[in-house]
């Protein structure tokens, strides 16, 4: 399933992001970007609940299958990486709770 987003984080223009399943990429403004596969599954796991807080226990069983997640950084890490490729602002920090994808759906 692809999914068509519209991304808006606080004071900025909207940017569109879409995720092609079919080949695991994503389009960010039009601009095509590669992601490892857990970055991908991590963002497909936000774009599933856009705008929705998403706890770090739940990212890690949908994006990596655990489940006992325990005290882990990796969704943390994981998410910077995300960061770099489709902007800081996309992902925004929900403290001390997870992590919420700053877009809905068209």
């Amino acid at each position: 399933m692809s999914s068509l987003l519209m991304c808006q984080p606080a004071n900025e223009r909207a940017h569109q992001l879409y995720l092609d399943d079919r080949d695991r990429s994503i389009y960010f403004d039009g601009m095509r970007n590669t992601l490892t596969e857990q970055e991908y599954l991590l963002l497909s796991a936000l774009a599933q609940h856009a705008g929705e807080t998403v706890s770090r226990q739940e990212l890690l069983r949908s994006a990596w299958g655990y489940l006992s997640p325990g005290d882990t950084r990796t969704v943390d890490v994981h998410v910077q990486h995300l960061r770099k490729k489709i902007g800081f602002k996309t992902i925004a920090t929900v403290y001390r709770t997870g992590y919420r994808l700053c877009a809905h759906r068209v």
